[in-house]
């Protein structure tokens, strides 16, 4: 007799369990391959099945040899959908390990996880984090800094300039000092695209250059006076480096912070409860009409930018874009639907009051005791309508970025 198998590891289980061990020529020889191949067919039409346990179905059938294409025709999925498993399912186990509960993170999050494949440490430090969004940005904009370093490196060794890296504590800028300028007969070297594109961003200061007049005389200056000379200029140095830092942790903390901000309020701004979209307004409203402090607002609003951050929050706008017809997005068109959406749901002048907050916002508020009084406004008003304040956000809050010589703001 001749048995036709077409059942799964829970199905061959009971199988044994109804005394069936009389068919062992079928099931026991069960090729490997063939049983997981019905095991992923069967668990890809179950509802309840996570992208994990799904992610690392696949990388079993790979493992047995077979092909990705194979894999998304037994399944009825696609190539990418697959590859997009498979990348999940190299995930480390060390790596899950330091997850509080990864077999509960999101698709979303764990294609995030997986972006960091090449960097062990940031995968680790990412599956660890508390605040998951805001360590992704962080790290995101750490990967981007190293990987445009690097190529910095070879461009300028390509145009010959020796180059010496600071020590530790003394990287204010881009973490390169070049010693020597490129030597006048390798045109050829300043041709490279990224090498126009890196000396047009570069800011650091040109070698100073000294003149003599010979002939003149020169009348000697005190040495205790040259001592203190020294030391003003030391301590004058010193507090513009602390102000230059200060500037560039806010420039970078400003544009993590927004990007969370912008990407919250897209997302749950529409979904506001009726309750949480009126404290809103109303809080908004105070601090833009007679303010919060011992004097009136003074704030002026760019309408372009307010336009383009409602765009930014996910309002479908006729014009997008500038042209011809629409040298700016304050345009006639924009400004109906806007009104005609407010006449129709009230509640999302919110919306537009948000958007006026974020169009005057910018990474010198942190740097100034005033502009950080703005912010507190803002963030209470974010926080009660249901924003996480991150850790890191609520340093800022407290003045982190304040101090120092803020010559650049």
């Amino acid at each position: 007799m001749q048995y036709r198998v077409v059942i799964g590891h829970r199905r061959l289980a009971a199988a044994k369990q109804a005394g069936l061990e009389s068919v062992p020529a079928i099931i026991e020889e069960m090729d490997a391959k063939r049983e997981r191949e019905i095991m992923l067919v069967e668990n890809s039409q179950r509802s309840d099945l996570t992208p994990v346990e799904e992610a690392d179905g696949y990388q079993g059938l790979l493992d047995l040899g077979m092909q990705v294409k194979e894999m998304a025709e037994k399944t009825g999925r696609s190539d990418r959908f697959v590859r997009r498993r498979l990348k999940i399912a190299r995930i480390p186990q060390e790596t899950r390990d330091m997850s509080a509960d990864f077999s509960q993170l999101s698709l979303d999050q764990l294609d995030k996880l997986a972006e960091f494949e090449s960097d062990p440490d940031m995968q680790q430090e990412l599956a660890r984090a508390d605040d998951f969004d805001w360590t992704y940005q962080r790290l995101c904009r750490e990967r981007r800094k190293t990987i445009w370093h690097d190529k910095a490196l070879k461009a300028l060794a390509k145009a010959g300039i020796k180059v010496e890296s600071f020590p530790d504590g003394k990287n204010f800028g881009t973490g390169i000092r070049t010693a020597t300028r490129p030597p006048a007969r390798s045109p050829t070297s300043t041709r490279d695209p990224f090498w126009k594109q890196f000396t047009g961003e570069w800011t650091g200061r040109k070698p100073e250059c000294t003149r003599m007049n010979t002939g003149s005389t020169y009348t000697p200056i005190p040495a205790d006076e040259l001592e203190k000379d020294k030391a003003k200029t030391d301590k004058d140095n010193a507090i513009k480096a602390r102000g230059r830092e200060l500037n560039r942790k806010a420039r970078e903390f400003e544009a993590i912070a927004k990007a969370n901000r912008t990407a919250w309020l897209k997302a749950n701004l529409r979904t506001l409860t009726h309750e949480h979209a009126e404290t809103g307004i109303c809080r908004l409203a105070l601090a833009d009409t007679v303010g919060w402090r011992s004097v009136f607002p003074y704030q002026s609003y760019k309408g372009e930018d307010v336009i383009r951050e409602l765009i930014a929050f996910g309002w479908s706008l006729p014009i997008t874009e500038h042209d011809g017809d629409h040298w700016s997005l304050e345009c006639k068109e924009n400004l109906d639907q806007i009104r005609m959406v407010l006449r129709d749901r009230p509640l999302r002048i919110l919306d537009v009051l948000a958007a006026r907050w974020e169009s005057n916002i910018g990474w010198n508020y942190w740097r100034s005791r005033h502009g950080v009084d703005d912010m507190c406004c803002w963030y209470d008003v974010l926080e009660r309508i249901g924003y996480r304040v991150s850790e890191d956000e609520r340093k800022a809050l407290k003045g982190a970025y304040l101090g120092g010589g803020d010559d650049e703001s």
